[in-house]
């Protein structure tokens, strides 16, 4: 009698019957000519002759790549099998017709849950034994390796013919591809109707006299249909002066075989206000120290950054746009930063008393921090037992598979979020000692090492003390500070408070103070 309360064995349940449907695809156009399609069809039409299937519904017969699951006819033939309660099994010509993605197995496994099986009329195994299983496995894996051989080998290709001046990418708008079906090397680009109105584009931007909507409206009247929020990216692309940049070859920028629709010279205006001036423009690439504050300092009352240009010799900082512009001399700018970043500057005597005591400061902020660390262990323990739990009821037939998937996504969300969470906390606690006395040594003299930096150097210190900037107060001829380096200001808070007791004038730090940034503590070595 208790021998009827044991568990029943979990198998797959394989549809009966002997009606299936046939699917077939070629990857592109010129397999149509030696009648792949109709060799396909005709094959699998002999094939279920031979074994008495009957085949239901034709699908595919059509131009699609196998790359990836998200074909229209190869949808809808899954959304056929599986309202088709009858279908027992899809036949395809080889497997690699069926997938060539690296999901194919998966997308196996899910159909074999519903009972259907996927047949090759060239590869013919067992897929209902494990032995089976297998050997269509690595008929997928083939499949899939030799797309990525291919992908490679292509990949080559394209880098190469970038790197000799031809563009292998849709054609930019404003150029008419004449050849178009022949290799990147005998296209031929010509420019179009469109092409004359964007050279006009160029024109308005470079005189400085309108914004992208206003030429967007003025374009429109002349029959583009280019919208404005795309035109930034159209005026950026240096093809339309002759040069070739792509993903593949990235921080490379290749003079193209093609024609270009505008000179140099005017694109650079375009997209280099400053050109366009009376004065002699710097560009966004030159890297003069006596400009290292550009684009880094915004104007407080605008918002706008500064760029820089050379007038006789003088190097000068200006704010971009119109609105309230403002020049001012180099040199003054660069004083007055030098001396914001001197208050950070401590005596090398204080150095050990200081490192003690920032430390303190943090690590007491941190208790709390520990706290929170702790409370997110707990949700992710909390978490697991839900995963095993929704496993074992999709194990038990309790909830069908659309609702497994959803819960387990949901779940899985939230244990990546829960994660990233728990490695901010364990970011803030390591290497601490290192960052403090790190950033001890550089605050010793940060205004001097400043000062005698070249560029890089000079923006790397900025950047370090102030991550996202800083602004200008010109009523006052002071900057105003966004968020300073976590690090940075406890040394300053610890500093003051130092210096205060030195005199007798005792002052509190706030042990919990916002200095003490709740996502972590930022590296003292910008990347």
């Amino acid at each position: 009698m208790l021998q009827d309360f044991a568990k029943k064995p979990k198998q797959t349940k394989w549809r009966s019957g002997n009606i299936i449907v046939n699917y077939t695809r070629v990857s592109d156009h010129s397999q149509f000519d030696n009648t792949s399609l109709e060799t396909q069809k005709k094959d699998s039409i002999s094939f279920a002759e031979l074994r008495s299937l009957i085949i239901k519904a034709f699908f595919g017969g059509a131009v699609e790549s196998a790359k990836n699951d998200e074909r229209k006819e190869f949808k809808k033939m899954l959304d056929f099998v599986k309202k088709d309660k009858s279908i027992s099994a899809i036949l395809v010509y080889s497997y690699e017709r069926f997938s060539r993605s690296e999901h194919a197995a998966d997308l196996s496994r899910e159909l074999g849950k519903i009972g259907v099986k996927v047949l090759s009329v060239i590869q013919e195994v067992d897929v209902t034994s494990a032995a089976g299983k297998l050997q269509q496995n690595i008929f997928y894996a083939f499949g899939n390796y030799d797309n990525e051989l291919r992908r490679e080998k292509t990949t080559r290709g394209m880098i190469e013919n970038l790197r000799n001046g031809y563009w292998v990418g849709p054609v930019p708008i404003g150029y008419t591809n004449l050849k178009r079906k022949e290799k990147a090397k005998y296209h031929e680009y010509v420019i179009n109707d469109q092409g004359r109105i964007l050279i006009q584009a160029f024109k308005w931007k470079a005189e400085g006299n309108l914004n992208n909507v206003e030429i967007a409206a003025k374009m429109k009247k002349m029959g583009s249909n280019i919208r404005y929020k795309h035109l930034h990216r159209i005026l950026s692309n240096p093809f339309y002066c002759g040069y070739i940049t792509h993903a593949l070859i990235p921080g490379e920028i290749i003079k193209g075989k093609h024609t270009p629709l505008i000179s140099e010279k005017l694109f650079e205006k375009a997209n280099f206000p400053e050109i366009a001036s009376n004065h002699k423009g710097i560009s966004r690439k030159s890297k003069f120290r006596e400009l290292a504050l550009k684009r880094f300092v915004k104007e407080a009352e605008t918002g706008n950054s500064f760029t820089g240009y050379i007038k006789k010799g003088i190097f000068y900082y200006k704010t971009r746009g119109k609105d309230s512009p403002l020049n001012m001399r180099a040199d003054r700018l660069n004083e007055l930063f030098s001396a914001t970043l001197s208050e950070y500057c401590i005596d090398k005597s204080l150095s050990t008393v200081l490192e003690k005591k920032v430390l303190d400061v943090i690590n007491e902020k941190l208790k709390d921090e520990h706290q929170d660390s702790k409370i997110i262990k707990d949700k992710l323990k909390e978490l697991q037992v839900k995963k095993i739990n929704l496993e074992d009821r999709f194990i038990n037939e309790e909830i069908p598979l659309d609702l497994y998937k959803k819960y387990n996504e949901k779940y899985n969300l939230e244990e990546q979020a829960l994660k990233q969470e728990m490695g901010n906390y364990l970011e803030i606690s390591s290497n601490l000692e290192i960052a403090v006395k790190k950033g001890l040594k550089i605050a010793q003299n940060i205004g001097q090492v400043w000062d005698s930096s070249e560029f890089d150097n000079k923006t790397k210190i900025q950047k370090l003390v102030f991550p996202e900037g800083i602004a200008y107060d010109r009523q006052k001829n002071e900057f105003r500070t966004f968020r300073v380096n976590t690090i940075f200001s406890l040394i300053a808070d610890v500093a003051r408070v130092s210096e205060a007791k030195k005199i007798g004038q005792p002052l509190k730090v706030d042990r919990n103070s916002h200095l003490v940034a709740r996502r972590g503590i930022e590296p003292l070595i910008p990347p």
